[in-house]
């Protein structure tokens, strides 16, 4: 989809958004590598995925390099330095690039406007910060990254805040508006409240418009991902 960008001032200026985009988890993509039939056991495929997120690092610790047909890792030094003085650690910065068969994977995909501008808000995507999940799983008292437009959290309504929605009987869960830690139109970060298990929707209510006034009334941008908070978490 297209929407308004908030880093010019014509009004005219629109970035695209990718929406509905699936986030792979390791699990699985080893169901698909098991799906090609590689003639290897899911136990196998299990394996070398571990093994690999092993000795990566490994190497990166050591101070190496490595390229592959996926992707390459390198590191460099960043920073002005002095004669006779220790180098800060902390001025290494780890390089990852991408592959040519995943450069070559992206040359073959089409884009497709898939809907008019929006007027409204939009969430295109939610991202558990503790695990990494995107439109997937909540982790109780940590971050949550909501990306969107129009999400920026604003106006006098008693109702305007962040909720997590309860899908098995709809009660609505608010964030304490102390624990919206960014609050900017397409991006918020707010910490997760302790949620009981079960599966959530987001929902953002704002008077924000994007066009320097407040709505008259406020409005109510859902996400239309179900997000799951496990048991014992």
């Amino acid at each position: 989809i297209l929407e308004p960008n908030e880093l010019t001032e014509d009004p005219n200026d629109y970035r695209a958004q990718p929406v509905n985009v699936k986030s792979w988890s390791e699990a699985e993509i080893i169901d698909r590598v098991m799906d090609i039939g590689a003639g290897l056991t899911r136990s196998d495929v299990a394996s070398v995925v571990e093994a690999l997120k092993q000795v990566l690092p490994r190497i990166v610790r050591e101070g190496g390099a490595f390229n592959t047909e996926l992707f390459s890792a390198s590191f460099s030094i960043q920073g002005v330095f002095t004669a006779g003085k220790d180098i800060d650690p902390h001025s290494v910065r780890l390089n990852v690039h991408a592959g040519s068969l995943l450069r070559d994977a992206v040359k073959g995909m089409a884009t497709r406007r898939v809907d008019n501008v929006q007027s409204g808000g939009l969430i295109t995507s939610v991202q558990d910060v503790k695990s990494g999940s995107v439109n997937g799983t909540l982790t109780p008292d940590r971050d949550l990254r909501i990306n969107g437009s129009k999400l920026k959290v604003m106006g006098e309504d008693a109702a305007v805040g962040v909720y997590f929605v309860n899908l098995a009987d709809a009660s609505r869960t608010k964030v304490d508006p102390t624990d919206v830690v960014t609050n900017n139109p397409s991006e918020l970060m707010v910490v997760i409240p302790a949620l009981a298990a079960g599966t959530y929707n987001v929902q953002v209510v704002t008077q924000y418009s994007g066009a320097g006034r407040l709505l008259a009334n406020s409005r109510t941008i859902s996400s239309d991902k179900p997000l799951t908070v496990a048991q014992g978490v």
